[in-house]
């Protein structure tokens, strides 16, 4: 929409307010015209403008009054019990209700517990609607979501308890200073991570905004208020479901209607039905605040905002803050989307993004301060380049709709229950090893092999059999975790207290005058193994991030003493742990003694890329866009078996109707199918020129010049073979593409 449309819209929408209701119907029909779509903009901001009128008619100072009084009365209930809490503190008044620090006095355990305002609770069919609700929202399970421990009612009072975090809210980390693209991103990530666990179950948030995250001491993200948003879902807009002071002191500003619009979707604005795409537009609203310090539809009233966010695109992040990565900013727009169907379609969309690209920005760390090379070794190729077919072949044809609606987003870990993991020889032998309880299972593999899907199954059946699971994917620890030895074990430690619901907090039991790996394996030992007969399977995902810690090498350490334990104890309490680590780094090129490692004991498992006839198999489940073993062949010498391009190179053969034909004329371009992916390869290979000039040798047919180069690039899945020698390309679409873009 251009500025002039948007000002004649504002020209009409302040005329039409200056007309009575009743014959507004009528201006609209002369000052429109034939445009009807002048007027249903017109007509939207309208329909808005009632929603905020009952609102705005009251005057301030009586809106201050009430919040006045409601501070007083809420004070007054200090020191007093509802049900088995008893009232410590006032914590905060939002348009939600009281919030107090309570102490539990059954369990001895602080809660944080939300009285509901009397005008909430009178309608019997809201409050069994809002108890659905919570319900639902109670039964979520994430290391990144709040818990609630009970939804509750006392001499007519409802009440919500949950765990008390110590910590600040996300509004105000952003107050004290800014925050860099990089903590932007590990912040959106964890978020992200809750929508998408939430949305799994079909909890869909509604009020994501800065206020409702609060970031905890020890680096870890939670993600307040899931399901609150659909009680007061049908309040008029200027009610407001901010609720700002959730852990703040009450305030009296008059911009509460406006910080609850700044976060809305467009399909809020207009009253629409809800769905998860909403959540991932108001995360893109907190993504673009984090990094440029300001919303992106900042205007002077709630109205206003509202129609920015109908109508007008945000600035360019890059404008607030020039350090932006251009990654950040496209993935920032795309789910700024003024239509559902352009934004991320899934939270788990954007989180696979998001992770991307913090190890985006991590290697590109590493590289600066790094000057050893990463190069490359080119496979021969030139005669699997397929020609260019005739342009009658590149019609797409669509597959079913029963086909198309079964496939799955690309990316990422594979769902549980999908239809189109596929079984590697690997999955047996790892579920072997846990079912026999090792004391250490490594599963080794490239990049995007699969590692994840892969033990995220072994957790899950080791959880049926009735063994007690934790998972630590490295990649979502903060910065903060990796400054330090302590700091990072008392992460790993608040994890297995959060993941198992130990009772005993880790700061607890942390001693000043001990060693952090001693305070660690007491926690550990005494809070997790000694309390339990039940066997502990501990999963570590991405484990490649500690080799670059300076004190990766004595967590290693601390995971050998445990094997070694075990073996001289065999009855002892760590014959119920389990270490499930999965990684894609050669350990010997960071570590130098392996004996002092848990890399060299164990049970260790190599997960490679899927044969052909895994993708004959896989291209069956996906309803056998490829027709015959001629095309299957063809398929297979483009992208070999690297499993997220086989299942990209299907999902857009279904998904798109795309012909084998057109894919092999459009998989190596930037706008093709594999466009994202084969652009971040090369911006990781190309932040160093002399790598840049190693890749183009071995490119040219030059050997690969040392092992180490070799398994470095191996690890990072660019290239496959068994040595240096016979190093090549992991597929052929990788040579092409980097043939025509480094030489």
């Amino acid at each position: 929409m251009t500025p002039e449309r948007y000002e004649r819209i504002g020209e009409l929408y302040h005329a039409a307010l200056a007309v009575a209701p009743s014959a507004r119907a009528n201006f609209l029909s002369q000052a429109c015209g034939e445009d009807d779509e002048l007027r249903r903009e017109v007509e939207s901001l309208l329909a808005s403008h009632e929603r905020t009128k009952e609102f705005m008619r009251t005057p301030a100072l009586d809106r201050a009054a009430k919040l006045i009084a409601d501070s007083r009365r809420a004070s007054s209930l200090v020191g007093r019990r509802i049900g088995q809490y008893e009232l410590l503190s006032l914590l905060g008044i939002g348009g939600m209700g009281e919030v107090y620090l309570a102490r539990d006095t059954r369990l001895g355990r602080k809660a944080a517990l939300k009285l509901l305002p009397q005008e909430h609770t009178q309608d019997r069919d809201r409050v069994w609607r809002f108890e659905q609700e919570a319900r639902a929202a109670s039964a979520l399970s994430h290391p990144n979501i709040i818990t609630i421990y009970e939804i509750g009612e006392v001499g007519g009072t409802h009440y919500i308890a949950t765990e008390y975090i110590e910590g600040q809210t996300l509004r105000q980390r952003m107050k004290e200073h800014p925050m860099t693209p990089r903590d932007a991103v590990e912040s959106g990530i964890q978020i992200a991570a809750a929508l998408a666990a939430a949305h799994e179950t079909g909890v869909v948030h509604r009020d994501i905004k800065p206020e409702n995250v609060m970031l905890r001491r020890d680096g870890y993200v939670k993600v307040l208020d899931f399901g609150l948003a659909k009680l007061i879902e049908k309040l008029p807009v200027g009610r407001t479901t901010n609720e700002a002071a959730t852990w703040e002191p009450v305030k009296t500003t008059p911009g509460l209607v406006i910080g609850t619009a700044n976060y809305m979707s467009p399909e809020q604005v207009r009253g629409e039905e809800v769905d998860e795409r909403s959540d991932v537009f108001s995360l893109g609203v907190v993504l673009y605040e984090m990094v440029a310090g300001c919303p992106p539809f900042l205007c002077a009233t709630a109205t206003e905002v509202m129609a920015a966010i109908l109508h007008l695109e945000p600035t360019l992040l890059r404008r607030h803050a020039p350090d932006t990565p251009a990654e950040l900013e496209r993935i920032t727009a795309k789910t700024l989307a003024k239509e559902r169907q352009a934004r991320y379609q899934t939270a788990v969309d954007l989180l696979i993004d998001l992770k991307n690209l913090k190890l985006e920005l991590e290697v590109e760390t590493r590289l600066q301060r790094s000057p050893a090379p990463v190069p490359i070794r080119q496979a021969e190729h030139a005669d699997q380049t397929p020609n260019v077919p005739p342009v009658s072949n590149l019609a797409p044809t669509f597959p079913s709709t029963a086909v198309r609606e079964m496939l799955e987003p690309v990316g990422g870990a594979e769902p549980l229950e999908s239809e189109f993991y596929i079984v590697r020889p690997t999955d047996e032998k790892f579920r072997a090893a846990i079912a026999r309880q090792d004391s250490i299972v490594l599963v080794k593999g490239a990049r995007q092999v699969g590692k994840t899907s892969l033990l995220a199954r072994a957790l899950q059946q080791a959880r049926e059999r009735g063994a007690r699971v934790v998972l630590t994917d490295l990649q979502n620890l903060s910065a903060a975790d990796l400054e330090s030895f302590e700091k990072l074990l008392l992460s790993l430690a608040y994890q297995f207290a959060d993941q198992l619901e130990l009772d005993i907090s880790p700061k607890r039991t942390w001693k000043g005058d001990r060693s952090p790996g001693i305070n660690f394996e007491q926690y550990l030992r005494r809070e997790a193994l000694l309390k339990t007969s039940t066997p502990i399977l501990w999963g570590l995902d991405e484990v490649d991030r500690l080799f670059t810690c300076d004190f990766g090498g004595e967590v290693f350490g601390l995971f050998r003493s445990w094997h070694n334990k075990r073996a001289l104890d065999p009855a002892g309490p760590w014959r119920r742990l389990t270490l499930a680590i999965a990684y894609a780094t050669e350990a010997h090129l960071f570590i130098s003694d392996l004996n002092q490692s848990p890399f060299n004991v164990g049970t260790r498992l190599q997960l490679d890329d899927f044969s052909i006839e895994q993708v004959v198999e896989l291209n069956r489940r996906h309803g056998s866009p490829l027709k015959d073993k001629h095309e299957t062949e063809r398929f297979f010498r483009i992208v070999g078996g690297h499993p997220y391009l086989v299942r990209r190179g299907l999902y857009e053969m279904v998904g798109s109707g795309l012909k084998l034909s057109a894919l092999e004329v459009q998989s190596d371009h930037d706008e093709g199918p594999f466009g994202d992916h084969l652009r971040r390869l090369v911006i990781s290979l190309m932040q160093d020129p002399t790598l840049c000039e190693v890749v183009r040798g071995l490119l040219r047919g030059k050997p690969c010049p040392t092992p180490d180069s070799f398994y470095r690039l191996r690890s990072a899945g660019l290239v496959s073979g068994d040595s240096a020698r016979d190093a090549r390309p992991r597929c052929t679409l990788y040579a092409t593409y980097l043939e025509k873009h480094l030489l």
